[in-house]
């Protein structure tokens, strides 16, 4: 197959055309008829280049003027020669001894392979996509990497002019942004109790309702992604413009794949570990997809977000700072993480962080400003505390607090408003996110293909 993008046509190559009919060509070229224009069109990068391209399907055709082959899987394709398979006349075959060598055909052949092992040729392939995907994504982190840094507006000071030296300025009273702890609105509740009636899984009672991780997790990127979409449509309601907030497929990513990144041996330089799938796409600002930031880490971005997930049991909020090399946990239970445990949880983050800003600066002067040297980490104790089924909730208030640059009030963070917190937020994702209940985060999917076909 050849695609001639300005053409707008498509020349498919066929040696035996008798093998494939026209209707089931048709078939087979379809999607890419109508999917390469749409993607042309799709990813332009701006008015002027979309305006060059159109989502009308291109043309193909089929030459019929290029020299066959033979079929090498066609009935005779490895059989010996047979009467009935010559016609009538044709003798039967002779025995091996009596005839040339060139008038046999070949004899078949089969090797079986354990399905369960993988061969040389399986890990040569899997490291060759980890490497091609690697690759590039580190060219696109790199190509966003060289462009000029600039500071976001609140950090702008007219005595400093045109350096870009960061300039530190006090949170308070710069951050208006809006009151996390507003009253529900009772118009929308009722509107979000009458659909939950039509929702079975609602319906089915406490006693009988299992225990889903996977759709509580789903509520969990479900907030995250309400407070990706404020934070996109009016960033100058959080305190900084140079933050961002990732789903917990984050977290989970690095912890599963941290012991192929500490058994993996790196170069003379340090560098060269196998890092989790999807890595790069997060640094560069690729995902999570839902209103993808596009921001580089180090480059753009300063502050990460993040929920954590422990034992499938408990969820803690976590914030990373990269200028600070400093990780802090708000954990809202502490006493189901020991301090013993909640190192080893952080482990991850501590070493894989610095490593990846690291292996992917876009140049020596650019690798030069950080180190490999692990970072620390801090839990305060002096946080509003959670009752036993509201961590969860809690995670997500003081990633979203925190965010806004807004202290965690006792009063507010009251165990007794642990209930209006949920509800408050369920409305929140009923109205702004209205097809919250069919999402599916589906980068989990791109992170894996760094390893598997």
């Amino acid at each position: 197959m050849w695609i001639s993008i300005p053409k707008r046509h498509i020349v498919v190559w066929d040696s035996i055309c008798s093998t494939i009919s026209p209707e089931k060509l048709d078939v087979v070229m379809e999607p890419f008829l109508c999917m390469v224009p749409y993607l042309l069109v799709e990813c332009a990068s701006s008015d002027e280049q979309r305006a060059q391209y159109s989502p009308e399907p291109f043309t193909y055709e089929r030459p019929t003027n290029i020299p066959p082959s033979e079929s090498v899987n066609g009935t005779n394709a490895g059989r010996k020669s047979l009467a009935e398979d010559k016609g009538p006349d044709v003798p039967a075959a002779v025995p091996a001894d009596a005839s040339s060598s060139k008038d046999k055909a070949p004899e078949p052949s089969l090797v079986l392979l354990d399905k369960n092992q993988p061969t040389v040729s399986d890990l040569q392939k899997k490291d060759a996509r980890y490497q091609e995907k690697r690759d590039a994504a580190l060219a696109l982190c790199r190509a966003k990497s060289d462009r000029t840094r600039k500071l976001a507006a609140s950090q702008q000071s007219p005595y400093t002019a045109n350096i870009t030296a960061r300039v530190i300025i006090p949170n308070k009273k710069l951050y208006p942004g809006y009151n996390p702890f507003a009253p529900i609105d009772k118009k929308k509740l009722k509107e979000l109790a009458d659909w939950l009636k039509t929702c079975p899984h609602y319906r089915t009672p406490l006693d009988k309702k299992p225990h889903d991780l996977p759709i509580i997790r789903l509520h969990i990127d479900a907030w995250i992604n309400v407070l990706r979409k404020r934070y996109d449509a009016n960033p100058q309601y959080f305190r900084s413009e140079r933050m961002c907030f990732l789903d917990h497929l984050f977290a989970q990513q690095w912890r599963f794949n941290f012991k192929d990144f500490k058994d993996s041996e790196p170069d003379q330089n340090g560098l060269g570990r196998r890092l989790p799938g999807g890595v790069w796409n997060y640094y560069a600002g690729t995902i999570p997809s839902f209103c993808q930031s596009n921001k580089v880490w180090g480059t753009d971005i300063d502050d990460i977000n993040a929920p954590v997930n422990y034992a499938d049991t408990h969820w803690i909020a976590m914030w990373i700072s990269i200028p600070k090399r400093h990780i802090v946990v708000f954990d809202n239970i502490c006493s189901s993480i020991s301090p013993k445990e909640l190192d080893v949880v952080m482990e991850h983050f501590l070493y894989m962080v610095p490593y990846l800003l690291v292996e992917c600066a876009s140049s020596d002067e650019q690798r030069a400003q950080y180190s490999l040297e692990p970072f620390t980490y801090e839990s305060p104790t002096n946080i509003p505390p959670a009752r036993a089924g509201d961590c969860g909730v809690y995670t997500l208030k003081y990633i979203e607090c925190h965010g806004l640059g807004i202290e965690f009030s006792k009063k507010d963070f009251a165990k007794a408003n642990g209930k209006t917190m949920r509800d408050k937020m369920a409305v929140d994702i009923f109205q702004e996110l209205p097809d919250a209940h069919e999402f599916e985060n589906k980068d989990n999917d791109a992170n894996l293909g760094a390893y598997e076909g």
